[in-house]
């Protein structure tokens, strides 16, 4: 009954009131208003001769046509400029790999004929050049993160959505400031051979991997480009830039050692321009570094913003997060991983759509400890009634013992939730894929059933009067066995559709295979011991479990750095006020 009585809490407290739902409309009309000035605004930058010749693919269209009929204004335009932008981006990469391989075949061919004082001059100039793209990729990544930071669940309900390219251009970024730290030019060491080599190698990876990845962007590209060539012939043969000059130095086969000045210059002139074009131009400056009404993001005046900035920042820079490295949060069919959520400085551009990736990616985390905690208890009490049978009493006794030290367990998830919710960071929305509400619910449930029924009693028992222990061990064994069985039944229900929003990069343990690896560990400790094969295997069971809830607490909450955030003076929403726990 106490479970239930829980769900209708639940069913009751998460309804909006009327007034915060006018609200929360308010803030969310401003919101879309305010992503409509930017893309409005970039749009209008490209310009029409930009646009002109490339189409959202067929595809797509009648995609939208099916699905919600002839779209609006906005969405047409949100998802043809992300569209456009994404393609645009692409070619930039294309490009920047087509002028990269003309010094890299310039090096080899220097290289192949034994020219090495042209060689290493040449893979020199090469490493240079590449480093001196850094601004362009750190504008151009800068770029993909804004328009990331734009949170599209209130913008569109169904049908397909344009996600940036961030990743795509984060590759291409992060080798060049890896060559940055790793090639800091000694004025006193002359380059070598060997060096110069394994720089080469280094580079002409990185290349074959770029290439790969923009012609993969190009292949699942929402756009298409209707002015290009498709002679198929023509578009095998066509190797170089369609810089006319580029084209008559790279298909050259001339050994001139000014094809690689030139292509340098020009690289030059190429960074410079793209800066200039695809990133000042477009207002990403302004979007980021907001001066103007116009380009300031709204806030949502039923919370404290500026707590929930602070409190972020706070959080992302401990080092628990390490331990989620295996979770990636799926938000509108896209992975995000704890580095993509967690590396950039929370702001009032950034926060909205943080805030809700934060609590989404400790949804996921937290609902598989649950599943994990409930399935490890599942597993000693079948230890007890299947393989300790002779000892069951002893058996239930541990168990006991360890379910009520799990009560620290449950106290530190009880208390990141408060923290996030009175720091602003998990905001109350039942149908939310961040909302953490359930996970609350099963926590407070296991507190308050601890607090209710003392499995503290069994440590007073007089051991000489069994027929009191067995009715005490039988009170609370109907008890725990009730709050397994109501635990499974809704975190089962609850995780049928888990991996709608959550994915898993390496495999986990769950139910059989955690009683068979208790099991395994039992048999291993066997070997060792002169102790009885059914006590050995519920004793060690019961510390295994208690080194799982110490772990869970660690990694949880006290290595996230929920306790440096001061909650005292903050207010929690009314909606939770029935889930307070001492």
């Amino acid at each position: 009954m106490e479970f239930y009585y829980f769900i209708l809490i639940s069913t009751v407290v998460f309804v909006l009131k009327p007034t915060e739902a006018i609200q929360s409309k308010t803030y969310n009309k401003n919101y879309r208003k305010y992503i409509k000035t930017v893309v409005a605004y970039i749009h209008t930058q490209i310009g029409s001769n930009q646009m002109l010749n490339l189409k959202l693919k067929q595809d797509l269209v009648t995609y939208e046509l099916a699905i919600i009929g002839v779209p609006d204004v906005f969405t047409r335009n949100y998802r043809y400029t992300i569209g456009v932008l994404n393609y645009k981006y692409t070619e930039i990469l294309k490009k920047f790999l087509e002028y990269m391989n003309i010094i890299i075949d310039k090096c080899n061919q220097f290289q192949k004929i034994n020219l090495s004082e042209n060689f290493i001059c040449c893979v020199t100039l090469l490493v240079e050049e590449i480093k001196n793209s850094s601004a362009m990729f750190e504008n151009l990544h800068n770029a993909m993160k804004f328009i990331s930071y734009i949170d599209i669940k209130f913008l569109f309900f169904v049908g397909r959505v344009m996600h940036p390219i961030i990743d795509e251009i984060y590759f291409f970024h992060q080798f060049v400031k890896i060559l940055e730290t790793n090639n800091i030019v000694d004025i006193n060491i002359i380059p070598n051979l060997d060096d110069s080599k394994t720089k080469l190698e280094n580079i002409t990876k990185f290349y074959e991997d770029g290439l790969q990845i923009v012609n993969n962007l190009f292949k699942y590209s929402n756009v298409t480009d209707i002015s290009k060539n498709t002679d198929l012939e023509k578009k095998q043969t066509q190797k170089c830039s369609n810089d006319s000059t580029i084209k008559i130095v790279n298909c050259s086969n001339e050994l001139n050692f000014e094809i690689v000045y030139s292509t340098c210059s020009k690289l030059n002139s190429f960074y410079n321009e793209t800066i200039e074009l695809w990133y000042k131009n477009l207002g990403f400056e302004h979007f980021l570094n907001p001066k103007t009404p116009d380009f300031t993001p709204p806030k949502d005046p039923e919370i404290n913003q500026n707590d929930g900035i602070d409190a972020l920042n706070i959080l992302r820079l401990e080092n628990g997060w390490q331990s989620m490295k295996y979770i990636n949060i799926v938000y509108y069919d896209k992975r995000f991983n704890v580095d993509s959520i967690l590396n950039d400085k929370i702001n009032d551009v950034n926060f909205r759509i943080k805030r809700d990736h934060v609590s989404q990616l400790l949804r996921c985390k937290y609902t598989e400890t649950l599943k994990n905690y409930q399935t490890l208890l599942s597993a000693l009490l079948l230890i007890c009634k299947k393989d300790s049978i002779e000892y069951q009493n002893n058996c239930l006794i541990e168990v006991f013992k360890s379910f009520k030290k799990s009560k620290r367990m449950l106290k530190g998830l009880y208390n990141a939730l408060i923290t996030l919710n009175k720091s602003s960071i998990w905001i109350v929305n039942y149908n939310s894929h961040s909302s953490l509400h359930r996970i609350l619910k099963w926590v407070v449930y296991g507190l308050t059933l601890l607090k209710k029924n003392n499995f503290s009693q069994i440590d007073f028992i007089d051991q000489d009067n069994n027929k009191k222990m067995n009715e005490i061990i039988k009170e609370l064994l109907d008890i725990f066995q009730k709050y397994l069985n109501d635990l499974c039944y809704e975190i089962n229900s609850f995780t049928s559709r888990y991996e709608t929003w959550c994915h898993f990069t390496e495999n986990h343990v769950f139910e059989k295979n955690r009683i068979i690896y208790f099991f395994k560990t039992s048999i291993i400790t066997l070997n060792n011991t002169n102790i009885t094969k059914e006590i050995d295997i519920y004793l060690i069971a019961c510390r295994s479990f208690e080194n799982f809830c110490e772990y869970v607490y660690n990694s949880c909450y006290e290595n996230l750095g929920f306790r440096k955030i001061n909650c005292r003076n903050k207010k929690l929403d009314e909606r939770l006020k029935p889930f307070i726990v001492d």
